[in-house]
């Protein structure tokens, strides 16, 4: 009995060194360790960190070394995931976006949309998974905020601008993304909206998806991405869109993560914009009908 106990203990303390490794180094460089790499996140590591520390509890030496790796892996974690709250000035031209994942409800959220279309008066609102919104919400919406035009777009989204949509132009490939490629005109300029959602399997090929938005949006020269890529922020793929964008995580407010509702775990939607329109601050808002977080957006 005791030595299957020695063998399970060697065991979890070998399989964890490799989902650190996996998380910290290898990541989802290949395609085969995608699964790994986003089905374990650092909370995950953590609390399976800490379950193994417990079956170390008479060698003192493994007891102390977990315990310390524990608190180390903490810290990093909260180091890498929230950034304390911070005053920040918004200028009276500054530009806003609100992006939300609806979570395809049997009905669209309108009732929370308004309540926050008539507290943020937000330039831009874009949602995905919005399978059931009607031309019915439409005519609510538009009604209730005639500087707006709003539209049901294809790939089951939805965008609404104070002011006008000049052109839409849809992208897509099954079981990998949809990209609406959305042009408006705001009052004191004119965008390329590149509103995105990824398919969500794990076994999907990452590198290839994500290379294809980059260049779809590098070629139409989009100067705002927002979308729900199903794929965490520390993931290898997301630092080719830094080479001509810059993401609004770092301009947050408290933790970073974005899924699910409730519990910092994930950070899988994301706003980016153009070098020549930098952000300002990113806010988050929870609301029980989705899973997802609402981002809140201001840049220049």
């Amino acid at each position: 009995m005791m030595k299957t106990f020695v063998i399970l203990r060697a065991c979890a303390l070998f399989a964890y060194a490799l989902l650190l490794l996996t998380h910290f180094i290898l990541k989802d460089h290949f395609q085969f360790l995608q699964i790994i790499f986003y089905a374990f996140p650092l909370p995950i590591l953590i609390f399976i960190g800490s379950i193994i520390t417990i079956l170390f509890y008479r060698q003192k030496a493994y007891f102390i070394f977990l315990i310390c790796l524990t608190i180390g892996l903490t810290g990093v974690w909260f180091n890498n995931s929230y950034i304390f709250p911070r005053t920040v000035t918004i200028p009276q031209d500054a530009t806003s976006v609100i992006f939300w994942n609806a979570a395809d409800r049997v009905t669209i959220p309108i009732e929370i949309l308004s309540k926050t279309i008539k507290k943020i008066q937000p330039d831009i609102i874009a949602l995905v998974e919005t399978e059931h919104a009607t031309e019915a919400d439409i005519l609510q919406l538009s009604k209730e905020f005639p500087v707006y035009e709003f539209s049901i777009l294809e790939g089951n989204m939805m965008i609404g601008i104070k002011g006008h949509i000049i052109n839409i132009t849809y992208e897509a490939e099954e079981y990998c993304y949809h990209i609406n490629f959305v042009e408006i005109q705001l009052n004191k300029s004119s965008l390329l909206v590149a509103l995105t959602d990824t398919f969500q399997s794990p076994t999907m090929d990452k590198r290839k998806t994500f290379e294809t938005i980059l260049q779809l949006v590098s070629e139409r020269n989009a100067d705002l991405i927002v979308g729900d890529f199903n794929t965490p922020y520390e993931s290898i793929h997301f630092r080719t869109f830094d080479i001509d964008y810059i993401s609004f995580r770092d301009y947050g407010q408290g933790f970073t993560a974005t899924w699910p509702f409730g519990i910092p775990l994930l950070e899988i939607d994301q706003i980016y914009s153009s070098k020549s329109l930098p952000p300002l601050l990113l806010q988050k808002h929870h609301y029980n009908v989705s899973d997802h977080a609402m981002l809140v957006g201001y840049f220049k």
